[in-house]
């Protein structure tokens, strides 16, 4: 496999040199946030391992580069016939490449399993293809005069779908054909427009492919947020190293100790009850908040949907849990027996790059639920997006920075993170 890594390898810094160097190509801008955030844990760990370094290694200096915010799909709107057929063959370039070095990988170790880092890259590109290819069949066809009216009407029936209810509606189409194809007796379809539905299973096979490009990129623009914000944290402690070395004073210093918030204070007792033997974040995890969370809001008639259509933002969504090491659990719990986990805080990411009036900061409200132990959070923004909510646990916020709140809006992404405050056990 080490020829095969070595082309991929070529593949990616020709990509990473052109970006570093401000010439780049439609294809090194769509490899651009695989190269930075694309990597298998592997491939990291490969090249921390080369003793000798070449001096300018472009793909170490695409990581200060910032990650590209206009999804995949939508950047290839912008593209002229030709630069499309190029792409394509650039495309294809990584496409084989990729399935290249992991079929040398299958092949050197048939026991292994594939890194879901590398699965993602190659579904990355796989959709990328299928995506491009039906760009340039649409260019192509209005170059002829041909009428994209019937494209246009298939895709609307995809609007506002759930995933599962595109693969019901993939399995009735395939279904539907398999049945007229076999001229089946039983066929309950009628007289079945095989070429219509042909063109509605490869426009529907496009639409996922988006939806699954949108996702990755979502998931990808979180990770930009969280590299940015891990930025910041360094700085400000170097800021504060800097500011501490400056009072060397032992009076200054405790002076400074006690002027610090209650919140500080908080959060070094919360260190300090942990029971001895177990770490502090012990039992610590952040999952994927599911699409289970989303509330249906009622239909709501927008000032500006004459002029804008309506759509609901993109989001990406985790939810903190772990042991709450309150009197009462240091009490009864040990390190060997826990006790059950709570969920100690949200992560929201709501992306709005298209947002008319960019100006204006989206916003979020709390409103009841249904039920008291549950409140529900409701973003709002402006043209063209709809207001989308989740139903959360209904808790006080922590609204200090040193425990982990922030709510910005950069870049086109609103981020809201907060931890729920500690609740002391009292006799």
């Amino acid at each position: 496999a080490k020829e095969e890594q070595f082309h991929l390898q070529q593949q990616r810094q020709r990509s990473a040199i052109r970006l570093v160097e401000g010439r780049e190509k439609p294809i090194d801008v769509l490899a651009k946030n695989l190269l930075l955030f694309g990597l298998t844990d592997k491939e990291r760990e490969d090249r921390s391992r080369v003793r000798y370094q070449e001096r300018y290694n472009a793909l170490n200096e695409v990581a200060n580069l910032e990650a590209e915010l206009c999804e995949p799909h939508v950047f290839l709107h912008d593209l002229k016939l030709a630069e499309m057929e190029d792409l394509m063959c650039d495309i294809n370039a990584f496409r084989m490449l990729e399935r290249e070095v992991a079929e040398a990988n299958a092949r050197e170790n048939p026991d292994s399993v594939s890194s879901h880092e590398s699965n993602i890259v190659r579904r990355y590109w796989d959709n990328l293809h299928l995506v491009c290819e039906n760009e340039i069949e649409i260019v192509k066809t209005a170059d002829k005069g041909g009428n994209s009216t019937v494209v246009e009407d298939i895709n609307k029936l995809f609007e506002d779908q759930s995933p599962e209810a595109l693969n019901v509606m993939k399995d009735d189409i395939i279904n539907k054909m398999r049945s007229a194809s076999t001229n089946d007796s039983s066929n309950t379809h009628g007289v079945v427009d095989t070429d219509y539905w042909q063109i509605v299973l490869s426009q529907l096979n496009v639409h996922q492919a988006k939806e699954e490009l949108s996702e990755l990129h979502s998931q990808m623009l979180v990770q930009q947020l969280e590299k940015l914000e891990k930025r910041k944290d360094e700085l400000s402690k170097v800021e504060s190293n800097v500011e501490n070395a400056n009072h060397i004073d032992g009076q200054d210093s405790l002076k400074n100790t006690k002027t610090d918030d209650d919140t500080g204070n908080q959060s070094a007792l919360s260190a300090a009850r942990v029971p001895v033997g177990v770490a502090h974040d012990f039992g610590n995890l952040e999952e994927s908040l599911g699409f289970s969370s989303e509330v249906a809001l009622n239909v709501t008639n927008y000032l500006w949907q004459d002029k804008y259509r309506p759509r609901k933002p993109r989001y990406f969504n985790r939810v903190k849990t772990g042991y709450d090491w309150n009197k009462y659990n240091q009490t009864h719990y040990d390190h060997d027996n826990p006790p059950p986990k709570t969920v100690q805080g949200y992560k929201f990411n709501i992306f709005y790059p298209d947002l008319i009036d960019k100006t204006t900061s989206p916003q979020y409200f709390l409103e009841p639920a249904d039920s008291n132990e549950f409140c529900i959070l409701r973003f709002r923004s402006g043209p063209p997006y709809e207001d989308i909510a989740f139903k959360i646990i209904n808790r006080e916020w922590n609204r200090s920075r040193k425990r982990g709140f922030r709510c910005t809006f950069e870049r086109g992404v609103l981020s809201l993170y907060f931890n729920f405050s500690s609740h002391w056990y009292r006799r």
